[in-house]
């Protein structure tokens, strides 16, 4: 058996163009296109005739017959422009030839003999050929000249000159010069690239994500099966401890879904995709190669309007003086990211060095029981500027925290305490305000029994249901208007310069603030300055902290809201069950003195009660916790003004007639409470 191979011939195609002359007339073009093996491209016309009527063309190279109208321009185009293979020899593929029987050396031995026995019959052929086997006639041409066109029905009518194309200028000549493909497989390209997370849902920062939750992970190649597990795909949440879920992989391998089997999942609470890195591998073997971590953050609790309601009422008049007219801006409450981002390390520069406009803020946070409400204010100030200097820093918080008195049977929802909290350099301070009407002073007792700075008439104490808050210059404590403390070193005196002073008014008006504008002249350092005629106050903003700096508490480092080595546990009092075990943030970050663990911001669930001088009215602050004020503050109000041994107006509760002091919730945002639909003494 012989085995061929193809002959090294060059590409063939043929060219055909159709020019329209007349509705019934055409000129034909066939040209000859090849290319040598240098690639040197060379056409040669075959044969060029005017046509009419109709007439069948057969193609030399593919042997098909096609018929064409000349009186239908638009299909002559087609015809013209379809294009036909390129030629290929034939190609016959036989077996590998047999080895010689009597080995390589024999095998060339019986050739020699063979070809030496053919030699004089090869010349003898060779001498009648070239006679013409004896005869004078010419050799037979042997090429194929079958005519391109039928020339019996359609008579060539070209002269014997060269063709000229006598199209007008609207000619439609097509070039349908076929480029042949090169239809061999590429090459193969080992896959070594490792599989890459393109999305996540809930998406990394994504906030107010609904719970229950799942959460799904997709990939840009499939991912081989058995590397997808509880180790390798894990839910961190807001404790960072690992949320129980066993992931599944989709069918076509490139998505993970993550669904948590606990449902005890936290509003308003972050949570974390944790992809382990050189685990996971594409089909390849491809490992996913570093870890990856993706937070979220859930949505608010759900039915909240009626607490903005109720810190709404309450809302206080912010009194913040300004000493001698210095910095006035730094006097006023704000918002955390004033400077449009939550980077705590540049709020004190924003506000000397750019800020031109501050909108005024205070944030709240609304606890409930079967019997109160506790509502807490914070406010905000990106720089405490302290005439000491290492009692300045940036990122200061002070507060109040005013227990409400519900409407139970004939007796209308009252105010009836106020707390206040503030902190400088290691101390801090809560001073105790209460209403004659609460009762809480009692058993002909004084005010220093009960840890209490002050009894009030809840008309002095709560005008129109707002207490007046009092903001000192410079070292920012929490204080009221009009209160002189008094005694050798008081936390809030109340001299007649401040009554007189310069001061900036801040009010709660429909939630609607109003920006504090820096004029040609400065900052105002009072209100004849903010305007003419001056108003009555500036509005601030009323914002919930827990869709706030709660989401954000385990937010800590550089570039963040809190310090990343300031953190503690809360731990309640013996049998009590609120909030134990949180594992929170306790400082703000500080850019003024970022060493100084002394002076620094405090967030609202991490004040404590740690006086600098023990007073009278600050008496039992030992049994106070940290954090307790604002995680369990229903607790923090019965321990400080209740007694086992004398009655006052802190009573226990019962349940039969709905009197007395409950410390049970209804609703508690912080500790994770939720009893409104299950509790039926909370509806």
């Amino acid at each position: 058996m012989r085995s061929w191979k193809a002959a090294s011939k060059p590409a063939v195609t043929l060219r055909t163009t159709v020019s329209a002359i007349t509705p019934q007339a055409m000129l034909i073009t066939e040209m000859r296109v090849t290319k040598d093996k240098v690639g040197v491209r060379r056409e040669r016309t075959i044969r060029s005739a005017t046509k009419t009527a109709s007439f069948r063309r057969r193609s030399w190279l593919d042997g098909r017959s096609t018929s064409v109208d000349a009186s239908s321009a638009g299909r002559v185009k087609s015809l013209a422009s379809r294009p036909r293979a390129p030629y290929h020899p034939p190609v016959r593929v036989g077996k590998r030839p047999r080895r010689h029987p009597l080995g390589g050396r024999a095998m060339l031995a019986s050739k020699r003999r063979t070809l030496s026995s053919w030699l004089p019959l090869a010349a003898a052929f060779a001498l009648t050929v070239a006679s013409g086997c004896g005869d004078d006639s010419p050799t037979e041409d042997l090429r194929d000249t079958t005519p391109l066109f039928d020339s019996a029905s359609f008579p060539d009518t070209a002269d014997t000159s060269t063709p000229q194309d006598t199209a007008t200028a609207q000619d439609t000549t097509t070039d349908t010069a076929v480029t042949t493909t090169d239809t061999a497989l590429p090459d193969l390209i080992p896959d070594i690239e490792p599989p890459v997370i393109v999305e996540t849902s809930p998406a990394a920062g994504e906030t107010n994500v609904a719970i229950p939750f799942t959460v799904t992970i997709t990939f840009d190649e499939p991912i081989y099966r058995p590397t997808i597990a509880p180790q390798t795909i894990k839910l961190i949440d807001f404790n960072g401890d690992e949320v129980p879920g066993t992931p599944s992989l989709s069918q076509d391998g490139t998505v993970v879904t993550f669904t948590p089997t606990d449902s005890d999942q936290q509003y308003a609470s972050p949570y974390t995709i944790r992809v382990v890195g050189n685990i996971i591998t594409d089909l390849a073997g491809n490992k996913f190669v570093n870890t990856k971590e993706f937070t979220f953050t859930t949505a608010n609790y759900p039915q909240q309007d009626g607490y903005r309601t109720v810190a709404a009422k309450y809302a206080p008049t912010i009194y913040s003086a300004v000493d001698g007219g210095a910095a006035p801006h730094a006097q006023v409450p704000t918002k955390y990211d004033s400077d449009s981002d939550w980077n705590f390390d540049n709020n004190r520069d924003w506000l000397t060095q750019t800020a031109t406009s501050i909108i005024p803020a205070v944030y709240y946070n609304v606890t409930e029981t079967r019997t109160h409400y506790f509502v807490q204010y914070q406010l905000f100030f990106p720089w405490v500027n302290h005439t000491t200097a290492e009692r300045a820093h940036s990122n200061g918080t002070i507060g109040y925290l005013v227990t409400v008195d519900k409407a139970r049977g004939d007796q209308a929802e009252r105010p009836i305490a106020l707390h206040t909290y503030h902190r400088e350099l290691g101390s801090e301070e809560n001073m105790a305000f209460v209403t004659t009407e609460s009762a809480i002073i009692g058993g002909g007792l004084g005010t220093d029994d009960w840890s209490v700075e002050a009894e009030m008439a809840q008309a002095d104490l709560f005008p129109s249901d707002r207490f007046e808050a009092y903001v000192t210059a410079k070292d920012h404590r929490a204080c009221l208007w009009g209160y002189d403390q008094g005694g050798t070193f008081p936390v809030c005196p109340f001299p007649a310069a401040v009554d007189n002073g310069d001061t900036l008014i801040f009010a709660y008006q429909g939630g609607a603030p109003t920006p504090f504008v820096k004029g040609d002249g400065g900052w105002p350092k009072n209100m004849a300055e903010v305007a003419d005629p001056a108003p009555d106050a500036l509005g601030y903003a009323l914002i919930p902290i827990l869709t706030t700096s709660w989401p954000r508490r385990f937010r800590r480092g550089a570039g963040e809201m809190f310090d990343e080595f300031a953190n503690f546990s809360y731990e309640p009092d013996e049998g009590r069950a609120v909030g134990d075990g949180l594992g929170l943030t306790s400082k703000l970050r500080d850019s003024v003195d970022a060493n100084n663990s002394s002076a620094h911001g405090r967030p609202s669930w991490a004040w404590g009660w740690n006086p600098a001088n023990s007073s009278a009215g600050q008496s039992g602050f030992a049994r106070i916790v940290r954090g307790q004020i604002a995680i369990d503050p229903a607790w923090y109000v019965w321990e400080r003004h209740h007694s086992s041994s004398t009655d006052n107006g802190l009573v226990e509760y019962v349940e039969e007639t709905g009197v007395g002091f409950s410390t049970d919730y209804c609703f508690n945002g912080f500790a994770n409470i939720d009893n409104r639909a299950t509790d039926t003494l909370c509806q």
